[in-house]
């Protein structure tokens, strides 16, 4: 079932006509997992397992391997993701502190890879 569309760092997504833009499939996906894991953790009261805090980790020295076990941990939640193959996650170091993170993953619906890199 769609979704309103959001921008993680903006607002809400529009269509060229002005209406409320709506999100499914693999955007849908990817919008719930980056929700999921820039979700501040145990921020929920009513799900305290949601959200891998990762902003939080922002300003820290951050092991990649850490991070990774992370975000496998939150993907392994995610009803969207299938559980076979399983997810692969790489970090690479970017420069002033910065990690990548590369997510590769089958989605459960639609059996279709996907992948979807994010900046910490």
């Amino acid at each position: 079932m769609p979704d309103a569309s959001l921008n993680w760092n903006a607002d809400f997504a529009l269509t060229p006509a002005g209406d409320l833009a709506l999100a499914d499939g693999d955007n849908l996906v990817k919008q719930r997992l980056i929700r999921r894991l820039f979700t501040v953790a145990r921020g929920s009261v009513f799900h305290l397992e949601y959200g891998a805090g990762l902003p939080q980790k922002v300003g820290s020295t951050l092991n990649p391997h850490a991070v990774g076990a992370i975000v496998r941990a939150q993907l392994a939640l995610e009803a969207s993701v299938a559980s076979s193959p399983p997810a692969r996650v790489e970090i690479a170091a970017q420069r002033a502190g910065l990690q990548t993170i590369f997510i590769s993953y089958t989605d459960a619906l639609t059996a279709q890879h996907v992948s979807l890199a994010l900046s910490i």
